[in-house]
């Protein structure tokens, strides 16, 4: 039987391209979460070509959400095979300069959400099966710079979280996984390029010629990691947390401890 899959963040970018790529591979639907009504009809309708997706609107911020949209999906498809959480909170604030309502605008996002949706998730996948969980986390959850320290540990909670799950649900046929996403080309990052950070319309170009292969990461490349690991070569692992990068944490291109002229 064909699988069904709810995305988070799919009105665009990432969850927007992994929806697409689910589609071309068979998938029998895909149900788009998103607080942005506009954005998610319009992104619907673009998938039409591709196969079903439906858009369910609704405020990740809100705790009824993760029920009210495994629900949704159920009533529209009667299954879940795959959860994509790639909805995320990516607001500049660090340590010294948190604020109690940056902390909760943040961590309501990227860890209490992606929560409360593996658990609804699951359970409606161990009815059916089994499936597949996939946490969209960052490569800053290895550290971060300064003005980034809460988004940082947001993340770092996910990569925590996807191992724990990974290994709650080992034995009931759900797989669990994370990305740890590096830099990439995406609609929220151009956004935030240039407008945030007062960079040129094509930063994103100039920004590639500096990284090892040439170019940054697309929501292509990410939606077909998540191919992947929904694809039976992966169906003996769980629990992985995949650094998506093209500079190995912990390496360097000049020796740290040796002065440089």
């Amino acid at each position: 039987m064909s699988r069904v899959a709810l995305i988070t963040g799919g009105a665009q970018g990432l969850g927007a391209a992994t929806a697409k790529r689910f589609l071309l591979d068979g998938f029998a639907g895909v149900v788009l979460v998103d607080r942005n009504a506009a954005r998610l009809e319009q992104e619907a309708k673009v998938l039409e070509d591709a196969g079903r997706a439906v858009p369910f609107v609704a405020d990740l911020r809100d705790d009824a959400t993760p029920e009210k949209s495994v629900a949704f999906a159920l009533k529209e498809f009667g299954r879940l095979d795959v959860l994509v959480n790639a909805a995320g909170n990516t607001e500049r604030c660090g340590v010294p300069d948190a604020s109690v309502e940056a902390y909760h605008r943040l961590f309501d996002v990227n860890v209490k959400a992606p929560l409360f949706m593996m658990q609804k998730a699951a359970a409606a996948m161990i009815k059916g099966g089994g499936g597949v969980i996939i946490n969209i986390s960052s490569m800053l959850a290895h550290g971060g710079p300064p003005d980034i320290g809460i988004y940082s540990g947001s993340k770092a909670a996910l990569v925590g979280l996807t191992k724990n799950a990974a290994n709650a649900y080992k034995r009931q046929g759900v797989r669990v996984f994370c990305i740890n996403l590096g830099w990439a080309n995406t609609e929220g990052e151009h956004n935030l390029q240039t407008g945030f950070h007062k960079q040129p319309q094509n930063w994103a170009e100039l920004a590639g010629q500096k990284v090892p292969f040439g170019r940054l990461i697309s929501a292509e490349d990410v939606a077909g990691v998540c191919a992947f690991l929904v694809s039976p070569p992966a169906q003996m692992m769980t629990g992985a947390v995949i650094d998506y990068e093209q500079m190995p944490i912990g390496t360097y291109d000049f020796h740290p401890m040796v002065a440089r002229e």
